[in-house]
């Protein structure tokens, strides 16, 4: 497992999220040690991330969960749809596409730092009926009952984001866009 240092990819949405904007939000991590706790989700995902449910907001065809462990204090959620598919997923808003780039940037780094060898990496573009859409960074484990693990610069009009998501490869970002 990689250290607190190398592993601290939060603190790199937070040092940039911080310096965009100055009205924005606190962006801090909901754990003391991010990598670690990155595994532990990780690890949980054939229970539908039991262990990390919180209070849950019921849909029609998909509750939602308040997460209990927040790899980003205040923007983590756990998915799940009827069918027994379950995600956790954390967004975070930009004020502006730099911000955003830099953010996805740095916290691509840390997240493939954090989860280590084992684990191959995909880049590629989003488009979203034929235009730029942002960028995704997909990790895999050879072990095709580990979930996926993305992390995505999503370009939606004029708003931008960058979302980290753990989870079925059939949901995984960017499988429809």
């Amino acid at each position: 497992m990689a250290s607190n240092s190398t592993a601290a990819f939060v603190i790199a949405l937070t040092s940039v999220a911080l310096t965009g904007c100055s009205n924005l939000q606190p962006i801090t991590s909901g754990t003391d040690d991010p990598c670690a706790t990155l595994h532990d989700v990780v690890s949980d995902y054939p229970s539908g991330f039991a262990e990390f449910r919180g209070s849950a907001s019921n849909y029609n065809t998909v509750t939602i969960y308040r997460a209990k462990e927040q790899l980003i204090k205040g923007h983590c959620e756990i998915w799940a749809w009827g069918n027994g598919d379950t995600a956790y997923s954390c967004s975070v808003s930009a004020p502006d596409k730099a911000v955003a780039e830099t953010l996805y940037s740095r916290a691509s780094e840390q997240l493939a730092q954090c989860l280590g060898s084992e684990w191959s990496s995909e880049t590629s573009l989003r488009d979203r009926d034929g235009k730029p859409a942002g960028e995704r960074i997909r990790f895999s484990h050879s072990d095709d009952r580990v979930p996926a693990v993305s992390l995505n610069r999503v370009e939606d009009r004029s708003r931008q984001s960058v979302y980290l998501y753990i989870g079925p490869t059939t949901r995984s970002p960017g499988q429809a866009d």
